[in-house]
């Protein structure tokens, strides 16, 4: 019994490891000049898919970390800024992570147009709050946003915990009113039908 208990830890041990390398072996995490800022954010997020098992989550390979971008942005490749707030704090830099790649799985997976997908999103929220710091540029992009945040928020939620989750979206310096919109619970039903609705859906119990 002994010997069977020892053979189930080296498996389950065996198991993670590769599990773990998998999750990092998807992305390609490129420094765009070698300073020593963005070699510490390539470093992180190395360190954060060892940590958490992020493979569902991946839908764009390819990385870069530059120093010179002013915020983090997904397209045309996903580009990590070295500011102070993702230097000093992993969560900060996986949430961020996660919004950027859950950009690419609306344009990849979502079910309508651009324009039909915002449209449907104003039904249920005819009146956002554009420009920083409540929301992006102009209303179709903070339409958008309440979408991607949600799921920001869905995944930092199965990774770190609701409160973790939580807090840190709350003390975010941009998007206020979005991540205010999406962290109050009267807006919880809407957002999850709206995630089927667009095939955005990534929890099995919610299918």
């Amino acid at each position: 019994m002994k010997f069977l208990f020892v053979l189930f830890i080296l498996s389950f041990s065996t198991f993670s490891t590769f599990s773990t390398f998998s999750s990092l072996a998807q992305v390609d995490i490129t420094t765009v000049n070698q300073s020593t800022k963005e070699q510490k954010i390539k470093s992180d997020l190395e360190a954060l898919h060892k940590q958490y098992d992020l493979r569902s989550w991946i839908y764009t390979d390819k990385v870069l970390v530059d120093q010179g971008a002013k915020v983090p942005y997904s397209h045309p490749v996903i580009t990590m800024s070295t500011q102070n707030k993702y230097l000093e704090n992993k969560i900060k830099l996986l949430s961020t992570y996660l919004h950027e790649q859950f950009h690419w799985h609306v344009i990849i997976n979502g079910k309508p147009s651009m324009e039909g997908f915002r449209a449907r999103i104003k039904q249920d929220f005819p009146s956002v709050k554009v420009g920083f710091p409540y929301g992006s540029r102009d209303e179709g992009s903070t339409l958008s946003h309440l979408i991607v945040c949600y799921l920001e928020y869905i995944a930092l939620t199965q990774l770190v915990g609701k409160q973790k989750a939580q807090e840190n979206l709350s003390t975010n310096g941009y998007y206020k009113w979005v991540y205010a919109t999406i962290l109050d619970s009267k807006n919880e039903e809407k957002l999850d039908r709206m995630l089927r609705e667009f095939g955005l859906e990534f929890r099995s119990s919610k299918l």
